[in-house]
C-alpha cells in the first residue's frame, strides 16, 4: 500500500504568509515571518508579551496592512485587494475576537444572526434556524433570548464562536479563544475547536499564550521571538518538534519559566508607546 503523502505535497495552503513585515513609526513589530497553513491544521501562534502575535493574525485577516510581503489566503494575494474585494474573501472564514467582541444590546441570538444577516438574504425563519444549529454546535441550545451580560463568561466565548461559525466558514482564527476562561471551561472551548476541524474539516489559525491549550490542539507550531528577535520566527514544528526545540527562548516559554532570554520589563520608550496606543502586539 502506498504511503500517505504529506499535506504540503497534496495540497494548496490555505494561509500562505512569506516575507511578511510590519512597521510602527520605526519599530518592526513582524519581521520577515513566513510559513504556510494546509488544509484540516491547527496552526498555533506563540511567544512572549509583545512579540507581535495579534498583530500578525491582524494582518492576515486583512485589518491592518503590512509594510511589506505577501498574505494568500485559499491562493488569493490579499494585500493588494480593495474593501469589496477583500470582503468576499472574509465570508470565507470566522474570527474569535480576544475579547469575545458580543454587542452588549443585542440578545445572543441576535450576536450570532449578525453575519448572516450582513452578509445573505435568506429569510427570518432560515436565520433563526441557522442560529439555533450554531448555539446546538457550542452546547447554548436555549440560549438565544438572553443578553451578554446574563450569562458567564465562558458562556459570553462560546457564543462569540458561535458567531464565527455562523457563516460555515473553511477557515476560523482565533485570538487568546480561552484568555480568562477557568480549566473546565478551557478544556470545553478547546474540545470545540478540535470537533471542528477534526470532524468538519476546518482550518484553524489560534494566537495563544496558554501552553496547556496550544499543546492539546495544535498540529502545527510557530514561536515569535522578543527582544533582538523581535517579530521573527525563531521555531516552527509539531507539538512534539517545539516541546524538544533547543532554542532557550522557545524552552523559557513553553516552560512559563521567570528565568531566561526573554525580556521581562518594557524600555521606557516602549511603555510611553504602548500606554500611547502606538501599538498593540500582544
Amino acid at each position: 500500500m502506498k504511503a500517505d503523502l504529506p499535506a504540503e505535497c497534496s495540497a494548496v495552503p490555505v494561509i500562505e504568509v512569506q516575507d511578511l513585515v510590519k512597521e510602527f513609526h520605526g519599530r518592526v513589530v513582524t519581521n520577515g515571518v513566513s510559513f504556510k497553513v494546509y488544509p484540516g491544521d491547527t496552526m498555533i501562534i506563540m511567544g512572549g508579551s509583545g512579540c507581535g502575535k495579534s498583530t500578525l493574525l491582524r494582518q492576515i485577516i486583512g485589518s491592518v496592512k503590512p509594510t511589506s510581503g505577501s498574505i494568500k489566503l485559499f491562493g488569493e494575494e490579499i494585500t493588494t485587494l480593495n474593501e469589496p474585494e477583500l470582503a468576499k474573501v472574509r465570508r470565507r472564514f470566522g474570527v474569535l475576537f480576544q475579547s469575545g467582541a458580543l454587542l452588549q444590546s443585542l440578545t445572543v441570538g441576535e450576536n450570532v444572526a449578525l453575519p448572516i444577516l450582513e452578509h445573505s438574504a435568506v429569510d427570518d425563519s432560515i436565520v433563526e434556524l441557522m442560529v439555533k444549529m450554531k448555539l446546538e454546535l457550542v452546547g447554548l441550545t436555549g440560549f438565544e433570548d438572553l443578553k451578554p451580560a446574563e450569562i458567564s463568561g465562558g458562556m459570553r466565548k462560546r457564543v462569540a464562536l458561535a458567531r464565527a461559525l455562523a457563516l460555515d466558514p473553511e477557515l476560523l482564527f482565533s485570538d487568546e479563544p480561552t484568555s480568562g476562561l477557568d480549566p473546565v471551561m478551557t478544556a470545553v472551548v478547546d474540545k470545540l475547536t478540535q470537533d471542528l476541524t477534526r470532524k468538519l474539516g476546518m482550518t484553524a489559525l489560534v494566537v495563544t499564550h496558554d501552553m496547556t491549550s496550544a499543546f492539546r490542539i495544535g498540529t502545527r507550531m510557530i514561536a515569535l521571538g522578543t527582544g533582538s528577535q523581535q517579530g521573527k520566527i525563531i521555531a516552527e514544528g509539531t507539538p512534539a518538534e517545539i516541546s524538544r526545540h533547543p532554542d532557550p527562548m522557545v524552552q523559557q516559554f513553553i516552560k512559563g519559566e521567570a528565568d531566561g532570554p526573554i525580556p521581562l520589563r518594557l524600555s521606557k520608550g516602549d511603555y510611553l508607546k504602548r500606554l500611547m496606543g502606538v501599538e498593540a502586539n500582544s
